[in-house]
């Protein structure tokens, strides 16, 4: 089998870029295995399967979703802490962009377990002023692995921009007349920004909206 001119120099290019930038645990920075080195794996906490709807940990009462919320369903990977907090904060912060494709691993194994029924993948933007800051749009980067992970279509469904006070503001690219969706982002802490893309998309006319986060970061209540 002839071999194409270009896969030498892929190669060599490979091996120059995990010369001067090695793969590096996202949590401690040791060299080694991303996103997380063997001691630090050990120490994160999966997400136990829990409520549908916020994705919160089965057993006693909690903060679900308010009735009238814009998400029909949420799951997530992770536990918000400790070593989980900090490789996402790396990968989103600090510029280690090769780092969400391992963390988006599990979420795309537990959406694969539940299938939520969706037309489309799509995530929560980042306002444009941010996303020249960090150099990546850290959630499109996470929906693109659960699309492919899934089998689905993916396409940007939302427009953000900032605002000076109660978050970004979200608005729906065009109209979704009964299309279900899964919208995908990075954590979820008091909901507000998942409602305020989750109604933006509802008002376009979507059917469903079905949240997908890598880490849930506590149990308190959510809402807009």
């Amino acid at each position: 089998m002839a071999t194409s001119p270009s896969a030498p120099l892929a190669v060599a290019r490979e091996g120059l870029l995990t010369l001067l930038a090695p793969p590096r645990c996202l949590a401690c920075r040791r060299r080694g295995r991303t996103p997380w080195c063997a001691a630090c794996r050990s120490m994160v906490r999966e997400q136990p399967p829990g409520c549908p709807r916020c994705a919160a940990p089965r057993g006693g009462v909690h903060a679900c979703w308010p009735t009238g919320a814009p998400i029909d369903t949420t799951v997530a990977a992770y536990d918000y802490r400790g070593e989980v907090a900090a490789a996402i904060a790396t990968a989103k912060l600090s510029g280690a962009h090769a780092g969400w494709a391992g963390l988006s691993e599990a979420l795309v194994a537990r959406l694969a377990a539940v299938t939520p029924e969706a037309d489309v993948v799509t995530w929560i933007t980042t306002p444009p002023g941010r996303v020249r800051q960090r150099g990546t749009d850290h959630a499109a980067r996470i929906a693109r692995e659960v699309a492919r992970g899934l089998g689905l279509p993916i396409l940007p469904l939302l427009d953000a921009r900032p605002r000076h006070r109660r978050g970004d503001a979200y608005r729906a690219r065009h109209d979704l007349p009964a299309t279900d969706v899964l919208l995908v982002d990075d954590i979820l802490t008091t909901g507000a920004t998942a409602w305020g893309a989750a109604t933006a998309l509802r008002r376009a006319g979507a059917g469903t909206v079905h949240l997908a986060v890598l880490a849930r970061a506590g149990t308190h209540p959510l809402g807009a």
